[in-house]
This record gives C-alpha cells, sequence and structure tokens, in this order.
C-alpha cells in the first residue's frame, strides 16, 4: 500500500506545489522548498484530507514538514 500512498502524494505534492518533472520529490520539506509556504501547505493538507479522506488534528498539520512527514501520517491512517 506505501507504493499506492506515495504515487498519490507525489501527483498532490507536484500539483501544489507545482513541481517540475525533474523536482525529486520523495525528499521535499518546507525547508528545501522556496514554494513551500504556508499557504501552499494548507492546499497540501486539505488535498490529502480529501484524497485519502480523513482530517489531521492541528498537531498533525503542523508537523507534517515534509513528505516522508505526510506519507507517514497517510500510512497511519490506512
Amino acid at each position: 500500500m506505501t507504493g499506492d500512498a506515495s504515487q498519490v502524494l507525489e501527483r498532490i505534492f507536484r500539483s501544489v506545489l507545482k513541481a517540475g518533472p525533474d523536482t525529486e520529490i520523495t525528499t521535499l520539506s518546507v525547508d528545501s522548498h522556496g514554494g513551500w509556504d504556508s499557504i501552499a501547505h494548507l492546499n497540501l493538507i486539505l488535498a490529502v484530507e480529501q484524497e485519502f479522506r480523513f482530517m489531521m488534528t492541528p498537531e498533525e498539520a503542523t508537523a507534517a514538514r515534509s513528505f516522508g512527514d505526510m506519507l507517514a501520517l497517510v500510512e497511519s491512517r490506512r
């Protein structure tokens, strides 16, 4: 299941962060991508919640600061 979730999450990150095909999505974090600002973060949270059909707690949303964090969160909810 991780592969499927990872692929869906990668699609979400590419779309929300407007990342090109050469961008390595799986290593992205708030600190490594200039386009990941507060608005992009909210859009990522909303897109992930909608796609995977769960609501994050405020603590989870705040702690999800990288692709890896978000993937771990999604996997913990499956």
